[in-house]
């Protein structure tokens, strides 16, 4: 008899602990708390304390996400239906009560039923994953900026009368891709016409009139974009940016270096008739050896003299050439007029160097002038 009581008061303990675990490990499940102005990460804190579950997020997306709901008894699926709702945070939740909040993407913890039944085939593994692809679908993109940009952003202790004053906004803007800090960028308001640039960690903190304000963001390198504010005390806004690579139209490169070089033959300096003709001359006259004056390495004998010296070489070391003739007096008139005429002159070369052996020897240099043809 005394054994036979035994056993039933041992039955109904173990009957009564395994109750309390279940109880208990049910009410590890369930969330309560009042999360009254948390951001994020104080939120996780409070839940993990309270619950088996255990998160794994970036917290530098979670910078602008402000909670504000209060729970009793609830899993923890309703609870973040209610914080993500009208954002584009998504979570997942596996069996060992881990839990994958991230942006843009919506994760999937369980694999179909049947996915280890079916033919493996490049198209079935397709349409069994039917993800979008956010990478490089510019239309997304797009999406993302407008829904972001058209957004209304509250800033500081919401309340229901709007007081006076100013209020001060600081923040990081950040590359959406890398996350790396943004140097340079500018945050401004046009009205009133109020900016400011983030330092070399990408921080910027700037005072604005409270009420609605649109936030315009440049940086070299990024897209353009707003964010709509309504700014009723001091508060904190973090601002992501989008890479820009302009597209450019195809460039042609052209070198002028070879342009550049009229001959292989240093030492030789070539004028046609038009040329000549636009050099300044007394009595309006076209003046051959007037012209050959103004090339470089050579000088006037004198003022009142049609000479030339080149190089430092003297007049009588010049040979000059009419037709392959040689001309020994170039100039008339006591030398102030040339003995070209310029009306039948075509072109004149100066050798300075390198002269040609059909010329013969001579020191400084061989001027050689051509008529035209017939």
């Amino acid at each position: 008899m005394l054994l036979a009581c035994g056993r039933f008061f041992l039955l109904t303990a173990v009957a009564w602990l395994f109750a309390f675990l279940q109880v208990s490990g049910q009410d590890r499940k369930l969330v309560s708390g009042d999360f009254q102005g948390m951001n994020f990460e104080q939120f996780v804190h409070a839940v993990e304390s309270q619950t088996d579950y255990h998160f794994y997020y970036n917290i530098s997306q979670f910078d602008s996400l402000s909670i504000s709901i209060s729970v009793k008894n609830k899993p923890l699926s309703f609870v973040l239906d209610q914080i993500f709702q009208h954002t584009e945070f998504h979570y997942g939740i596996d069996a060992q009560y881990n839990v994958f909040v991230v942006r843009r993407f919506k994760i999937e913890t369980q694999l179909p039923a049947d996915f280890f039944a079916r033919k493996k085939n490049v198209a079935d593994s397709a349409a069994s994953f039917a993800v979008t692809n956010y990478s490089d679908d510019e239309k997304e993109n797009e999406r993302l900026k407008s829904s972001l940009e058209n957004k209304l952003y509250t800033i500081g202790i919401r309340t229901n009368n709007l007081k006076g004053g100013n209020a001060t906004v600081a923040g990081y803007v950040r590359d959406m891709k890398s996350g790396e800090a943004i140097i340079g960028a500018a945050i401004y308001i046009d009205n009133p016409p109020i900016g400011v640039v983030t330092d070399q960690y990408g921080y910027f903190s700037f005072t604005l009139p409270r009420g609605r304000h649109v936030l315009k963001i440049t940086s070299v390198g990024m897209k353009d974009t707003k964010r709509q504010i309504m700014l009723y005390s001091d508060g904190k806004l973090n601002i992501e940016l989008q890479e820009f690579i302009p597209s450019l139209k195809a460039v042609t490169v052209i070198s002028e270096k070879t342009s550049n070089v009229r001959s292989l033959q240093m030492g030789v300096e070539r004028l046609n008739i038009k040329t000549i003709k636009q050099v300044p001359v007394v009595f309006g006259e076209a003046d051959v050896l007037r012209a050959v004056l103004t090339l470089p390495g050579v000088t006037s004998v004198g003022e009142a003299s049609t000479g030339f010296n080149v190089r430092g070489g003297s007049a009588d070391q010049n040979l000059i050439l009419f037709n392959d003739a040689t001309i020994y007096n170039p100039s008339h008139l006591f030398g102030f007029f040339s003995a070209f005429n310029p009306d039948v002159v075509k072109d004149v070369e100066l050798y300075k160097s390198s002269i040609p052996e059909r010329y013969g020897g001579r020191l400084a240099s061989v001027l050689d002038v051509t008529t035209r043809d017939g």
